[in-house]
């Protein structure tokens, strides 16, 4: 038992940080799986008609100016609480889903959200 132990605990240490690299590689982010190149990254602007709060995450119902729905994925601690936004999309899934929230969007946009007095919306979906 003595001569197992030592083997024990560095197989142990070993899952240990297996999971935690598996956890900040790239796969795992959805902002880098999903990126924009800079050149296909545009702005979304509109009216918040949902707001779904997911642990450090904030899922927004933006309806633009054509009347089209779009999901928005940000950070909560930096979003804006006014009813009008302008999301600068930095990413986007065809389909996500939250496993914090139980339910998939399609698409969901991952980006910067902030008062729509920057708003200039650069190209449409």
């Amino acid at each position: 038992m003595k001569r197992t132990l030592p083997w024990m605990m560095a197989l142990g240490g070993l899952v240990v940080l297996t999971a935690v690299a598996s956890r900040s590689s790239t796969g795992s982010n959805p902002l880098v799986r999903y990126s924009l190149a800079a050149a296909a990254r545009y702005t979304v602007c509109g009216h918040v008609e949902e707001r779904l709060p997911a642990g450090s995450y904030l899922y927004l119902r933006v309806r633009d100016a054509a009347g089209v729905l779009h999901w928005v994925a940000t950070l909560r601690s930096s979003a804006v609480g006014t009813p009008e936004v302008s999301v600068r999309v930095l990413a986007r899934a065809e389909s996500f889903t939250s496993a914090r929230l139980g339910r998939s969007f399609t698409p969901l946009l991952f980006g910067a959200v902030s008062e729509p007095s920057s708003c200039r919306p650069e190209s449409s979906l």
